[in-house]
């Protein structure tokens, strides 16, 4: 279990946010601020289903979860949002991805998906995200299908990575290519956004203002002068210090391992890991084949359950018995201790029906010491890892955007810190859309209409229950309710109107008990207050996108009528919404069989059947649609597909012009 400071009122925001809204969020903070500890605290405690997704596959693994491309299949190349092969036109992005009824159960059941090191995610990787839920999702029109994100990360940290290539391709759409210049936020409402601002980390208060300050690219030549202060170009540690080499590339980290373990006039030995099932190379998170002598520098990658050690730990080698596959390291305050292999889990989400939760399923192992050379690791590898003592390497000047303060902030204290150059105001760099977007941080404003719109949300659902359940006056309370807490709903006609309906069905409920006696007139009464609750069932199918609220609006009025057109056609279009298809064209056959000559459960047939892909079978009732109704242009789009898919290109042809000549008439 992880506990949380309870003086953090970021903290308490966030989990207020994530508990009560359904809003997009974003949590930040700098280093040392409590990210991590946050993110697994909610990983245990939120109500919500959800996944835990990643950049990377060793971030994945961090966080126990997947890779984001691996999880909905993404081609690694770049995304554009006209990507045609993403597009929903034709269903062409049901055929490029090809998800199991499994993977589309999977997607329909989340409620919440966390995506951390969101710093390193592109903008066009966010808006294909939203494009998948959109097209697997209940809610179409809904940012991100309505799934609430949760993105996780430090913007002021490492960028996103992109090639020339693929900048002359994503330049055309996005103004910056950090996840918050995605379309979807564009077109609607951006992630909230929490920065969690208290330093748990680094203790002394110069050291954390001199971070804050060169984060932000806002460092004062006082502020360079400290630092510089640690500008120790001859240092080399001594034989017993450990300290570890921070670099930006990886060749130059390797090359410097490799010349520290040769200098060691040990034999070198090989720890060979096992790997089962599938683990692909890039999320191993040591060597396969780790090479270590008696004296070698290596750091720890797994927290220790007995808390010896954690993650980012540096140690040295004090004794291999080669024989039983022994190795025995000492730490910095002298303790020995025997390392015992671990196992890492490369884990698939799945969606158990029965539970109706969401599970881990493990496709891959991967067992090997949590170790690896330590001399030096690239600055990329060091995020979310702080060591006693660092020597920042930087002589090739190869910065990239918030570089510098990942490595500086490394380091525990200023005075554990080396520096094998000077650091100058140009490498300090930040992407000028970073503070621009973080100027809207913490915003008490923002947090308070999504707590309010979220209340109001709450309002539409218990009005449309208490409806359901023929409670009509509290209904109409709980809809003005809600009404009176989000702008949604606020023009005039239109409260008249739903005011107007809803006053009805308690006369309407009088007058049934009044009549009961009166079984002549029964059946008309009933008629009527069955096409009340037809008429919810299409306003929640229209309107609130809740298609179970419409199936129970739906079954009411047609308990009250058997022969109730409209709820069987709308009965027939809420199960389809929901999945279930089967249901859903058994209440379009009842439908068609009561009226044939009915336009709407014609076309409702003949689209559900093509949603099904029984194109042969959608032809008939499409094409009685269109003999009723020839200048009904949804029967005539369904009909042009219909033939394209099962080749009839005349036919097809013949329909296109047909819209054409019903288009010019409009």
């Amino acid at each position: 279990m992880h506990e949380l400071d309870p003086t953090n009122l970021e903290q308490a925001a966030l989990l207020h946010l994530l508990d009560q809204s359904n809003d997009c969020l974003f949590l930040t903070g700098k280093a040392g601020t409590g990210k991590s500890t946050l993110l697994r605290y909610i990983k245990e405690h939120t109500r919500k289903r959800h996944v835990v997704l990643a950049s990377t596959g060793i971030a994945a693994l961090n966080v126990g979860g997947q890779t984001i491309h691996s999880f909905f299949k993404l081609p690694l190349r770049p995304l554009p949002p006209d990507d045609p092969e993403l597009s929903t036109a034709r269903n062409q992005i049901y055929q490029t991805l090809r998800y199991t009824a499994a993977q589309r159960e999977l997607i329909r059941s989340l409620e919440l998906i966390i995506i951390d090191e969101v710093s390193m995610v592109r903008a066009d990787v966010v808006d294909a995200i939203d494009r998948i839920l959109r097209a697997y999702s209940r809610y179409r029109t809904l940012p991100f299908g309505g799934i609430q994100i949760l993105f996780v990360g430090d913007l002021y940290q490492l960028e996103p990575v992109i090639t020339g290539e693929e900048r002359g391709i994503l330049d055309r759409f996005y103004r910056t290519h950090f996840f918050f210049g995605a379309q979807v936020f564009v077109h609607h409402r951006p992630p909230i956004t929490i920065e969690l601002t208290k330093v748990y980390r680094q203790s002394d208060p110069t050291f954390v203002g001199i971070l804050d300050r060169i984060r932000c690219a806002q460092a004062s030549q006082t502020d360079l002068n400290s630092l510089n202060q640690r500008y120790a170009p001859e240092y080399q540690p001594q034989d017993e210090e450990l300290v570890i080499t921070l670099g930006t590339k990886r060749r130059q980290v390797s090359a410097i391992n490799e010349r520290q373990l040769g200098l060691i006039a040990e034999p070198a030995h090989s720890f060979v890991g096992q790997i089962e099932g599938e683990f692909p190379e890039t999320s191993l998170p040591t060597e396969e084949s780790l090479v270590l002598k008696v004296g070698a520098q290596v750091m720890f990658i797994h927290n220790d359950r007995d808390k010896r050690w954690v993650n980012g730990t540096i140690a040295r080698v004090e004794r291999i018995e080669a024989e039983e596959g022994h190795v025995y390291v000492r730490l910095e305050d002298g303790a020995i201790y025997l390392v015992e292999p671990q196992t890492w889990e490369n884990q698939r989400y799945t969606y158990d029906e029965e539970e109706r939760r969401i599970r881990t399923l493990v496709v891959g192992r991967f067992t090997q010491l949590p170790l690896k050379l330590a001399w030096a690791i690239t600055t990329h590898k060091s995020q979310g890892l702080t060591f006693d003592r660092v020597i920042i390497d930087f002589s090739d000047r190869a910065f990239a955007a918030g570089q510098a303060y990942v490595a500086l902030s490394r380091c525990r204290s200023l005075e554990g810190m080396y520096l094998r150059s000077p650091l100058s105001r140009r490498d300090v760099i930040v992407s000028l859309d970073v503070p621009r977007f973080y100027a809207h941080a913490n915003n008490e404003g923002e947090i308070t209409a999504s707590l309010e719109r979220a209340e109001a949300q709450r309002g539409y659902i218990e009005a449309c229950q208490l409806w359901n359940r023929g409670a009509y006056a509290e209904a109409i309370t709980a809809l003005s309710g809600a009404i009176e807490r989000s702008n949604e709903l606020s023009h005039p006609t239109l409260r008249r109107m739903l005011a107007s309906k809803l006053q009805r069905v308690p006369q309407l409920q009088r007058q049934l008990e009044e009549q009961r006696r009166h079984i002549a007139r029964q059946d008309e009464l009933l008629r009527g207050l069955a096409q009340e609750h037809t008429q919810l069932g299409d306003e929640c199918l229209s309107e609130v996108k809740d298609a179970r609220a419409a199936l129970r609006c739906y079954d009411k009025a047609l308990r009250l009528d058997s022969r109730c057109l409209g709820s069987m056609i709308g009965r027939g279009r809420a199960l389809l919404q929901l999945g279930k298809a089967n249901e859903a064209l058994r209440s379009l056959r009842s439908a068609l069989e009561l009226s044939p000559r009915s336009l709407e459960a014609n076309y409702h047939f003949g689209h559900a059947l093509h949603e099904r892909r029984h194109y042969e079978e959608a032809l008939q009732p499409l094409l009685k649609a269109f003999e009723i109704a020839p200048e009904h242009r949804p029967s005539c789009r369904l009909l042009v597909d219909v033939y394209e898919r099962l080749e009839r290109e005349d036919d097809a042809e013949f329909m296109r012009r047909h819209l054409r000549s019903i288009s010019k008439k409009l």
